[in-house]
């Protein structure tokens, strides 16, 4: 890079060539030191503010950041092209240098080569290049920077020139330069007084010198300084050389003058005949653990023990379940307990906390990995990630071994670095992991370690002993948090705007925070304000900005990462309004297959873009449609976007006439609906299974029904007015489901303007149908007839095929007018014989059940029965058990009303069993209804009772609010 050289063993220094660059003030050198000392590897933006500012920055930092980068740029690089030597990468920034041109590189290149020199038995050149490494330091490393990041790397950088003197020193005495090593090491053995590494080569070289009494009282002071200070004796090592002073053993005595010469003149293999410090005074071999062994024998690293976890957050809220499942899956893998090293596994959306909650569970075990602790983030989120092998040097260097000594050839670092992990306990934490490749090459080979694994990605091949799903925050727990940023009593102020803003936030942690973390910056902004800020879909995106802390940001190195068919299914099954997108609705979405819908759903789960539900299901995060909904207007024409609602309501019309031909298997209304040949349309054995799927997708429908019709640039065109009107008549059939009236009525309200627009009297048909019954069904009875004889005046096929039905609301409307139950009977007969002359057995079921209910309001129970047995044969006709439960439940109630209670309850114990097989959960209630009303009515009330109970509860969870008085009325006359 042009010759640019920086030092940190001392005050932050730069040159390029023999120039000394200007590194600007204490922060902006701080920045550079960070990027330094990461040699080559990418530092995020929130990385870099952290190690500057700490973990409470103040909300300038971001941009202070960047303007420091600017100006380091300035004094870096050196052409005014785009920058080569401190560059942007992936979100963060990262500082390209050449091998050996920071000064730390330098010294761990020349302690490398010391340690070789010292293998091939050549003390003197190893001696002098540990002095050379030793040179490189410039007093306090790091002097003047700020921060934690840097008072940490000052403390590892200055143990590490310990050491490498410690060594030189050792190879000082072995020459037999005693009397010159002296002095040095009576001031280090002052300097450090808890060190008994070095004071033994201090009591060794006294004891050469000819000062075996000084030797003695430099134990008895070592002695005394650690009973006062830890309470603890010397080691064995310290203690052992002590004795062998006292004795005066011939082994401690200096080497001879010929080892001596012949170490420092040339390399020799053989033994050196006296014996070194360490060799004299080291502990047994069996004693040592998998340290390197320090000066007379005490065990010591030959590095420091690596700490690398971020830092815990501090306000880290919630998830006790999850920290105590993965603190417990961590420390499960004890020595002995099998071959393999214990591997967890964090996966969700991104922005949900994984890292935090990884961290936090690291922290709270890492006592238990006394061989210290790793980490990487592998960028494995977007397009970038980072090669493992390369992660194996930077842990490597972690653990003490030169960067000279770490192999080129993948497979020998790899064994080298499996065997360095070996018969070590080291909890190593792979954060933002890409796939299972990636962590393979990063796992031990041995047990005794744990590995602790982050990914949007599940990681299914991954051999993970214990795996944590994370989703969003509870509710209580979003509040939590934000109260924690912000200030309990600032949110119990405005309660209201507490809950909007972590509704708003999607319960995501990432997007709680930033409003916290904003709000915590503002003090005089209410939370109600920003709520109101984040209360436009279109805009809040862009309030969860927060600098380089942004949702969009996380959510789009996902989304980067997809292939172009990824990206577009992505983006356009995100349009349609439904809260789960099914394969079936992919497919038609996406004009493919279902197995390749069900492919790409199953890829965007894979990379957290999407969360699975039940199988074949999928939903989307509300702020991560909002983000598709952002890329579909970047990238999607506005007919694509149009074409995708069209194709979901052609879906949902598909599948309503799929499930009347289960239930109503001779009812022509499918056929009058028109296409219905779209993809992946559902298959529905059954008459159950058709109004389960009714019951589960009525509320899509109508959603994306809503969003056609209401589109606040496009009106509705022909072919979605006439897709929307043959839709809502054909859940007609479904009265008995407690459909939403109003909603139906004011769609088919709208669509009937847009019929009458285009021109489309079939549509107009359905529409005055669907809004006829609405109004009929709500108690606005007379514009539900209006609205009937409207549909019954227009001409043509629509007309015809509906005839029969609209008679039936002619009928409804009758039957609820005062005195007009000879009208209705009248209307409900001749839309019985209407209904049977054309094979429409349903509708005439229905007809049949309004005599039923017309015959018992005006007390005609005898006429009432006989119409239910027309119903019940109708019901038969039709092949329908769900029709067959209300011709049950009919019978019963005109058994009911000629007071023969036994064999009502024999027809409603009928009912029950006809609605339990096929799952109608609506009928069933209403079905338990009859059954509390008829024995209360026969004055058996302890048996009425818990009828009426269970109707209650079953009608309360299906939002019954009728149904709900009726069974509590019939309760209070228990």
């Amino acid at each position: 890079m042009g010759g640019l050289r920086i030092a940190v063993l001392g005050p932050l220094r730069a040159w390029r060539g023999q120039r000394e660059l200007e590194t600007g003030s204490a922060q902006q050198r701080a920045v550079l030191a960070a990027l330094a000392l990461r040699r080559g590897r990418v530092a995020s933006s929130a990385e870099l503010v952290q190690d500057v500012w700490g973990a409470h920055p103040p909300a300038s930092a971001p941009a202070a950041l960047r303007n420091h980068v600017s100006r380091l740029r300035t004094a870096l690089e050196t052409g005014s092209g785009a920058p080569e030597v401190l560059v942007s990468r992936a979100g963060g920034y990262a500082l390209k240098l050449n091998d050996r041109a920071l000064d730390v590189a330098e010294a761990e290149w020349l302690g490398a080569e010391a340690e070789a020199a010292r293998a091939r038995g050549d003390l003197a050149s190893a001696t002098r290049l540990l002095g050379r490494a030793e040179d490189l330091w410039d007093g306090a490393p790091l002097t003047g920077i700020p921060g934690e990041y840097a008072e940490r790397h000052r403390d590892r950088l200055s143990e590490y020139r310990l050491v490498l003197t410690e060594t030189r020193l050792e190879l000082e005495l072995h020459l037999g330069r005693h009397a010159r090593a002296v002095t040095e090491l009576t001031a280090l053995a002052d300097e450090h007084p808890l060190r008994e590494g070095l004071r033994a080569l201090q009591m060794v070289a006294l004891y050469r010198c000819g000062r075996q009494g000084e030797a003695l009282a430099a134990f008895a002071a070592a002695r005394r300084l650690l009973a006062e200070e830890l309470g603890v004796d010397p080691g064995p090592a310290l203690t052992g050389l002590h004795q062998r002073i006292l004795e005066a053993d011939p082994a401690l005595s200096a080497p001879s003058s010929s080892s001596s010469s012949s170490s420092s003149s040339s390399p020799s293999p053989s033994p050196s005949p006296s014996p070194s410090p360490s060799e004299v005074a080291s502990p047994p071999a069996g004693e040592r653990t998998g340290e390197q062994a320090g000066s007379c024998g005490q065990t010591r690293p030959a590095w420091p023990r690596p700490a690398q976890l971020p830092p815990d957050t501090p306000d880290f809220t919630g998830r006790e379940e999850e920290v105590v499942g993965v603190s417990a899956a961590l420390v499960g893998g004890t020595p002995g307990r099998g071959t393999a090293p214990v591997v967890c596994m964090i996966h969700g959306m991104g922005g949900v906390g994984k890292t935090a909650l990884a961290v936090h569970a690291a922290h709270a075990v890492r006592d238990r990995f006394p061989g210290g602790q790793l980490y990487a983030d592998l960028r494995g989120a977007g397009r970038e990630a980072v090669d493992p092998y390369d992660v194996q040097e930077l842990f490597l260097r972690a653990l003490g071994v030169a960067p000279g000594s770490v192999p080129r050839d993948r497979d020998e670092r790899t064994a080298l670095y499996r065997s360095w992990l070996a018969d070590r306990r080291l909890l190593l934490l792979l954060d933002n992991a890409a796939d299972t490749r990636q962590v393979d090459v990063l796992l031990p080979g041995t047990s005794g370690s744990a590995v602790l694994v982050t990914s949007r990605n599940p990681l299914i091949f991954l051999p993970a002993a214990g795996r944590t799903v994370l989703e969003p925050l509870s509710e209580r727990d979003a509040r939590s948090l934000l109260e924690r940023i912000v200030g309990a009593d600032r949110c119990r102020r405005e309660p209201q705007a507490t809950q909007d803003l972590v509704h708003a936030c999607g319960m995501l942690p990432l997007a709680v925070r930033i409003v916290g973390t904003r709000l915590a910056a503002r003090p005089r902004w209410s939370l109600s304000f920003v709520a109101s800020r984040l209360g436009d879909p279109g805009q809040r995106l862009s309030e969860l900005d927060s600098g380089d802390l942004a949702v969009e940001h996380v959510f789009r190195l996902g989304y980067s990462a997809l292939d172009a068919d990824q990206a577009r299914a992505f983006r356009l099954l995100a349009i349609p309004e439904i809260t789960d997108v099914s394969s079936a609705v992919a497919a038609a979405v996406l004009r493919c297959e279902p197995r390749a819908a069900e492919a790409v759903l199953d890829d965007l789960a894979h990379v957290g873009l999407l969360e699975p539900g039940d199988p074949g299901r999928y939903r989307y995060h509300d702020l991560l449609r909002l983000f598709a909904r952002h890329r579909t207007l970047e990238s999607d024409d506005p007919e694509v976007r149009r074409e995708a609602l069209s194709r979901t309501a052609g879906f949902h019309l598909s599948g309503m006439a799929a499930a009347l031909r289960a239930e109503w298997p001779h009812s022509r209304l499918p056929a009058a609906a028109g296409r219905q040949d779209l993809p992946g349309g559902p298959v529905l054995p059954d008459a159950s299974h058709a109004q389960q799927w009714v019951i589960n997708e009525l509320g899509a429908m109508l959603a994306v029904a809503g969003q056609i019709i209401d589109h606040p640039h496009r009106p509705v065109g022909a072919q979605d007015t006439r897709t929307l009107a043959s839709l809502l008549v054909l859940l007609m059939p479904y009265t008995d489901l407690c459909l939403p009236w109003h909603v139906l009525e004011g769609l088919a309200r709208k669509l009937l303007d847009a019929a009458s627009r285009h021109g489309e009297s079939t549509a107009g048909v359905f529409c005055c149908v669907v809004a006829a019954i609405a109004c009929a069904r709500t108690g606005r009875h007379e514009e539900a007839r209006e609205l009937a004889l409207r549909a019954l005046e227009t001409p043509g096929p629509p007309q015809q095929l509906l005839a029969h039905r609209l008679v039936h609301v002619m009928g409804m409307v009758a039957a609820v007018r005062p005195g007009g139950l000879e009208e209705a009977i009248t209307h409900f007969r001749r839309g019985q014989a209407m209904s049977r002359r054309i094979g429409e057995f349903g509708v005439a079921a229905q007809c049949e059940f309004g005599l039923v209910r017309a015959y018992l309001a005006d007390d005609r129970p005898k006429e009432a029965l006989e119409a239910a047995r027309d119903a019940l044969a109708s019901c038969l006709e039709a092949e329908s058990p769900a029709c067959a439960a209300l011709a049950r439940r009919a019978l019963g109630e005109a058994l009911a009303a000629l007071g023969r209670q036994g064999e009502a309850m024999a027809e409603y114990r009928e009912a029950l069993e006809l609605c339990e097989a096929g799952g109608m959960r609506t009928q069933h209630a209403h079905t338990l209804l009859s059954c509390a009303s008829a024995l209360t009515d026969a004055g058996r009330l302890e048996e009425a009772r818990p009828f009426a109970r269970q109707a209650l509860a079953a009608l309360a969870e299906l939002g019954d609010g009728a149904g709900e008085l009726r069974a509590r009325a019939l309760l209070d006359r228990t």
